[in-house]
């Protein structure tokens, strides 16, 4: 099997989550002998591929899949998605742009057959692979998609973080007892709620991540809320060793955004050994059971009251051999290949 792998265009300038997950999805499929390619539009010619999987469901991928449809060449869809009137109602944003945001998913909600280059991504595609059940109930509820043409294949994560220590970060940056959270700085993430928590409490907040282009407002506001017991670091390498001692190193990791499905850093967190406080948006639940405490991410009582309960509780290895079990990025690319050879069937 040759499969191209696709994304839109502009993800890698701000890299998330979403293209970790289709690089280790690569990684992890050519580890079990499949052909992987990442399209290259000066290059290649999707008839010379069996497979196009697109990851996300971005407008920007859809043309390059109609193309492969005029080909006839099958299509994967990795949706990525998820939308809440939550996040339309409280999060960051002029009056405009929240209800824009409410518009747009009432909508969703009450006219889910309407034509977008959503729904339309999602009906040319020959098999919609959701991260979870409840992603797959929400693009069968919000986009009229039926439910037999989705297979639901899990996020992953490396197995190197189940070995990662404390020494590097700590040695580092000379911080203990820190409460940290990872990822793009940017409203959807919700470091803003996060900073209210912290402050005026005796916890240390440690924050990895850069700003979104087009957010440096909000960056900004984040910079003149946080006190002095908040450390902000750039960005780090997803390889970079001192990232999953920082996930080893501290107290509690949060994961605070509006939603996530379910959260890439909060996987590794939990396979390094951390405690979480987790968001109830998205699919988290699916992920992370009972193994976490679980918060409001519109209340930021609600996130201090949930790292106030993770902190106290023992620390266990539950939630690690929970993630071995079931999210090491092996099992993924067999998902994957399931997937992939029930067209040829």
């Amino acid at each position: 099997m040759k499969i191209l792998f696709f994304v839109y265009p502009w993800a890698f300038q701000s890299p998330g989550g979403g293209e970790i997950m289709l690089l280790k999805t690569k990684e992890a499929l050519e580890k079990k002998g499949v052909e992987v390619r990442l399209f290259n539009q000066w290059e290649d010619r999707i008839s010379d591929f069996d497979i196009l999987h697109v990851f996300g469901s971005v407008k920007d991928c859809l043309g390059l899949m109609e193309a492969a449809k005029s080909q006839k060449v099958k299509t994967v869809l990795s949706p990525i998605f998820w939308s809440t009137l939550q996040r339309a109602v409280h999060e960051y944003g002029s009056l405009d742009y929240k209800i824009r945001m409410v518009l747009r998913h009432m909508v969703k909600v009450i006219f889910p057959a309407a034509a977008s280059s959503r729904r339309k991504m999602m009906e040319i595609a020959d098999v919609v692979v959701p991260n979870s059940s409840l992603e797959a109930k929400q693009v069968a509820r919000l986009f009229a998609i039926d439910k037999s043409k989705m297979k639901i294949v899990p996020l992953g994560v490396d197995e190197r973080f189940s070995q990662a220590t404390p020494d590097e970060f700590l040695s580092k940056y000379k911080i203990d007892d820190f409460v940290l959270t990872v990822g793009r700085i940017e409203p959807r993430k919700n470091q803003l709620n996060l900073i209210k928590a912290i402050n005026k409490t005796n916890l240390k907040l440690v924050i990895i991540g850069d700003p979104v282009s087009g957010y440096e407002d909000y960056y900004h506001k984040c910079r003149s809320l946080a006190g002095n017991s908040v450390l902000f670091i750039n960005r780090l390498q997803h390889e970079d060793t001192l990232l999953a001692s920082a996930y080893s190193a501290c107290s509690v990791f949060v994961l605070q955004g509006w939603f996530e499905t379910p959260g890439l850093v909060a996987l590794e967190a939990g396979l390094a050994g951390a405690k979480l406080a987790v968001t109830k948006g998205g699919s988290t639940r699916d992920y992370f059971e009972d193994f976490v405490e679980y918060l409001n991410p519109a209340s930021w009582r609600a996130i201090r009251k949930a790292i106030t309960n993770a902190l106290k509780k023992e620390k266990t290895d539950e939630l690690k051999k929970h993630i071995m079990r079931n999210f090491l990025w092996e099992r993924v690319a067999e998902e994957n290949i399931k997937v992939y050879k029930s067209f040829f069937a």
